[in-house]
């Protein structure tokens, strides 16, 4: 066998073993891309913090069921301040709940910033009041990853914990992110792909921030 046929069948044998590689990386992410997203580590806290955003009221309920297994018994809802449809923004709307189902120890946090790391700034406002020292977030299960990466990060004076929330996908479909075939459902593909694309963001780009929120 000539020199050159061996050197061919040795550049075929490495791109065998690179395309059998990058074939099992990619399974591997296809299949843990989605349960990766999600953290649900609750403790009991001084306070219940819902973060805001999400599909639906989930996160709220997810919270007061939490609140009725003992886990806190203050709780602060986000909810966005900025822009109004008919007249009312998110927060106000949220306060008009609140009061027509007659909540207690629930108080509505305004919220200004259009990203969860934005968010933080609003939440410690919000807080500071409070004296509290640990808080318990209550998010959506794809979103608990990273917002429990950011508000540690962001906000290291408090002892944080937090409980994922499920909202449905689908109708009749399942109520918490399935952790495999994510990809068979168009909604869950793209808000679990969006969610990576973020969390991407905040690992290369905003975790190297001074990001430390500055507490009044």
């Amino acid at each position: 066998m000539g020199l050159g046929m061996r050197i061919s069948h040795s550049f075929l044998f490495i791109f065998a073993t690179l395309a059998v590689i990058v074939a099992v990386v990619c399974g591997l992410a296809m299949e843990y891309a989605a349960s990766f997203l999600r953290v649900n580590c609750a403790e009991h806290a001084d306070v219940i913090l819902v973060l805001g955003g999400g599909f639906d009221d989930s996160r709220y309920w997810r919270a007061v069921e939490l609140m009725k297994a003992g886990y806190a018994d203050r709780m602060v809802l986000d909810a966005e301040a900025g822009g109004k449809k008919y007249g009312k923004s998110n927060a106000d709307l949220a306060a008009d709940f609140l009061q027509s189902i007659n909540a207690e120890n629930t108080t509505v946090c305004p919220v200004y910033a259009d990203s969860t790391y934005g968010e933080t700034e609003d939440a410690a406002r919000c807080l500071a009041p409070m004296k509290a020292s640990s808080v318990l977030i209550v998010t959506s299960d794809y979103h608990t990853r990273r917002a429990f990466s950011i508000f540690k990060a962001r906000l290291p004076r408090y002892h944080w914990s937090i409980a994922d929330a499920f909202a449905p996908y689908e109708d009749g479909g399942p109520t918490r992110m399935p952790s495999d075939n994510w990809w068979k459902n168009r909604r869950w593909a793209k808000t679990i792909l969006d969610e990576w694309q973020k969390v991407i963001w905040w690992e290369v780009v905003e975790r190297w921030k001074p990001h430390r929120v500055v507490e009044a």
